[in-house]
C-alpha cells in the first residue's frame, strides 16, 4: 500500500479526498493532509478519519510515497527540496514552480540524488505523450492559447476594466513572462512549456472575451513539414486538474501504463 501526504485543502483537494473515499485509488492510503490554515487541515482530515498534520515536518514525519502538491506556486517551492530530500516522490499541480531554470535544474538535480521523481499532472491540458514526442523529433514551434473570462484576472495587473465590454488580448510573451504576470492563473503554459521547447521559448497568448465562463487551452505545436497538431480542451470549472491528479495515480499503479 503506497502512502500519500496530501499539501493544501482546497477544491482540489477535496476531489482527490472524494476520489479515494469511492474507492478509485486502489493500492494507496492517504495518510496526512497538510494545510497552512490549520482548521482547513483538520476538515480533510476528519473526512478521512485521520489526525492532523500541525506542521508540513509532520506531514513528512509519515512515511511517504507520494506528496500531492495542490497549492500555488510560491508554496510548492518552499517545499519540494525539502520533500524530496526526505526520499518522497513529488505529484505536482503547481507547474509555475518549475518556472525558472535554475530552481528547476535543483529540483532535478535533488530528485535524481534521492532517486525519486516529480510528476507533473495534466490538469486542464492535453497530450503530453504527443508534446514529448514532437519534441525529440524537432520542434519548430509551441504555443498556447488561454482563453479565459475578464473576471479571472481581476486581481491580476493585466486586468482591464475595457475586457468587460471588449475580446481583448491580456497578454502575448514567453511563458516565463507569463507566470510572472499571472502566478496561479497559468499553470497550463509552463506545462506546455517543459514539455516542448521551454519556458523561454514556448508562446503564451491570453485573451478575454466577456462572460466567458471557464478557461480554454489550445496548443498548436509544429516539427516543419513533419507535424503539425492542435489541442483544444474547454473546461467550465478548474476542477479538471484535481481528477487529474487521480488519473496520475492510478496510471503509476497500473500494470498496464498509458
Amino acid at each position: 500500500m503506497k502512502r500519500i501526504g496530501l499539501f493544501g485543502s482546497g477544491k482540489l483537494t477535496k476531489i482527490i479526498v472524494d476520489c479515494y473515499k469511492k474507492g478509485l485509488l486502489e493500492g494507496y492510503e492517504i495518510v496526512g493532509c497538510y494545510s497552512k490554515t490549520f482548521s482547513h487541515s483538520k476538515e480533510i482530515s476528519q473526512a478521512l478519519n485521520i489526525s492532523p498534520c500541525e506542521t508540513f515536518n509532520d506531514l513528512l514525519d509519515r512515511k511517504l510515497d507520494y506528496l500531492v502538491e495542490a497549492t500555488n506556486p510560491n508554496a510548492a517551492k518552499e517545499i519540494m527540496i525539502k520533500t524530496l530530500e526526505r526520499n518522497v516522490n513529488i505529484i505536482l499541480l503547481s507547474i509555475g514552480a518549475l518556472a525558472n531554470n535554475e530552481f528547476y535544474k535543483k529540483v532535478n538535480d535533488t530528485a535524481k540524488m534521492n532517486n525519486v521523481k516529480v510528476h507533473i499532472a495534466s490538469g486542464a491540458i492535453s497530450g503530453f505523450e504527443v508534446l514529448r514526442t514532437a519534441r525529440i523529433m524537432g520542434l519548430t514551434k509551441s504555443k498556447l492559447t488561454n482563453t479565459k473570462g475578464p473576471k479571472a484576472l481581476s486581481k491580476s495587473s493585466l486586468y482591464k476594466e475595457s475586457m468587460e465590454q471588449n475580446d481583448t488580448i491580456a497578454f502575448e510573451g514567453s511563458a516565463y513572462e507569463a507566470i510572472q504576470n499571472l502566478p496561479t492563473g497559468i499553470n497550463v503554459g509552463v506545462a506546455t512549456a517543459l514539455a516542448t521547447r521551454g519556458v523561454h521559448d514556448t508562446e503564451i497568448l491570453i485573451q478575454t472575451k466577456p462572460g466567458y465562463i471557464g478557461d480554454s487551452q489550445c496548443i498548436d505545436i509544429e516539427c516543419g513539414e513533419e507535424i503539425k497538431a492542435h489541442l483544444d480542451v474547454y473546461s467550465r470549472t478548474s476542477d479538471i486538474a484535481g481528477y487529474s491528479v487521480v488519473a496520475l495515480l492510478q496510471n503509476l499503479n497500473s500494470s498496464i501504463v498509458f
